[in-house]
């Protein structure tokens, strides 16, 4: 066989391998072999039937595709050897003549990536304030809303009152889905809506409709809203006047299943708000480092290297569906979309994705980040107990450097470095020359 290597763009590199008249015979010879393994012909055992006759029922284009199969190992083999290529996926295989058999690989490598200016990507780290007594006993006060005692008055709304109402949201004349609800229920003063709107729901009798003009913050859970200006018209279907039941021991261990004072409650709802605020700015603050990244990074993904992030995103889409017992025609239909549509959008996000991969590890490298040695072995022990308790094993190469669970291991472990050191407190280190 001879091999010729072509460059192509979007770091990739496509072999040109022709076939030998023997060397296709051999393939062919043993795909046959393989081929009637396989297929029942009348009169002959399973493997028995002649060569001729195997050839004649499964057809040229099957015979061909077994005899490829037979070749590929020697193949894959030769090319990577003359190209020199670092392939980063399984090679695209076809044929691009059959006489002579020529077979094309192309291979993609790790695709060159600009990370401008990474000095400069700081996360905007925001404080947190300690959790106030105050907030313990909005909290608290939710739960013991479950136990309410709900008493209707023809008044205006006053704090504490439970307000049942119902929302239209419009941006510019367009309606907006997450806001335009048909029943919501507001504890005035529990801080469940924007202050802004708490305060034209206070004073609000039955059957009051109210139009307000509403800028949503920034760091709003609605990404489509963040900073926008938002009309909302309000309507009041009524007002009741509400009874908590006291917090008490009795209560807590009743309706919680926890035996703690309401003091030592307390504490311990603070504690938990405390840890939540960490954990909520924790998660703002990556968002802030993947935002920064993406736009920092400038990488051109090919073709394939795409196509394979889709498909992964495709084969999971599968198995949640799966889960739910649910079709792919099912959900289609649910969503109100088409198989079209939903590739498209997947494209989109595997682009994102790939750009913040191949920027998330261009900034480990300027950084130095390299994960901690017994942190590493562990993950490895880890990933080798785990597949042998489920009865399958990994092979030893696979388990040292260069095999693909231990560099995926390593990766992941080296993210999880960046992360930390990039989203906590202390200053990040200083970029490498």
């Amino acid at each position: 066989m001879e091999t010729t290597i072509e460059k192509l763009p979007q770091s990739r590199i496509r072999t040109l391998t022709v076939i030998t008249d023997d060397e296709r015979q051999n393939a062919e010879n043993i795909a046959v072999a393989l081929l009637a393994e396989r297929v029942e012909i009348k009169g002959f055992r399973v493997g028995k039937a002649p060569a001729d006759m195997v050839r004649n029922r499964v057809g040229e284009e099957r015979l061909t595709e077994e005899t490829v199969r037979a070749l590929l190992p020697k193949v894959l083999k030769e090319a990577l050897e003359k190209s020199g290529a670092k392939p980063i996926l399984r090679p695209a295989a076809s044929v691009t003549s059959s006489k002579p058999l020529t077979i094309s690989l192309v291979f993609v490598e790790r695709p060159a990536v600009n990370l401008k200016k990474p000095d400069s990507i700081n996360v905007e780290k925001k404080t947190f304030t300690e959790t106030t007594d105050a907030e313990v006993e909005t909290f608290i006060k939710k739960i013991l809303m479950q136990d309410r005692q709900e008493t209707p008055v023809d008044r205006q709304a006053k704090q504490g009152d439970l307000v049942h109402l119902s929302m239209s949201a419009k941006k510019k004349e367009k309606q907006v889905d997450e806001l335009t609800i048909g029943h919501y229920s507001l504890m005035i003063g529990s801080e469940d809506l924007l202050p802004q709107l708490e305060t034209h729901v206070l004073g609000m009798k039955k059957n009051d409709k109210k139009t307000a003009d509403v800028t949503f913050p920034k760091e709003h859970d609605i990404p489509g809203i963040r900073g926008e200006k938002i009309t909302i018209e309000i309507t009041a279907k009524g007002v009741n006047e509400v009874k908590l039941p006291e917090l008490t021991q009795e209560y807590l261990k009743t309706r919680l299943g926890t035996d703690m004072t309401p003091d030592l409650f307390r504490k311990d709802v603070k504690k938990m708000m405390l840890d939540r605020k960490k954990s909520e700015e924790m998660k703002r603050r990556e968002e802030d480092l993947y935002e920064k990244v993406k736009a920092a990074t400038q990488v051109d993904v090919a073709p394939e290297l795409l196509d394979a992030e889709v498909q992964d995103m495709v084969q999971d889409l599968h198995q949640r569906l799966e889960q739910q017992k649910m079709s792919m025609d099912d959900w289609l239909k649910a969503t109100g979309k088409d198989a079209k549509s939903v590739i498209d959008e997947m494209k989109q996000i595997a682009s994102s994705r790939i750009v913040l991969r191949f920027g998330m590890q261009e900034l480990a490298t300027k950084l130095k980040i390299e994960p901690d040695d017994k942190a590493l072995e562990q993950n490895l022990k880890s990933a080798k107990e785990h597949e042998e308790k489920n009865g399958h094993s990994i092979p030893e190469a696979e388990l040292q450097p260069g095999g693909s669970v231990y560099e995926q291991i390593k990766f992941d472990l080296k993210m999880q470095a960046l992360v930390k050191q990039m989203v906590e407190d202390e200053e990040p280190k200083k970029m490498a020359a």
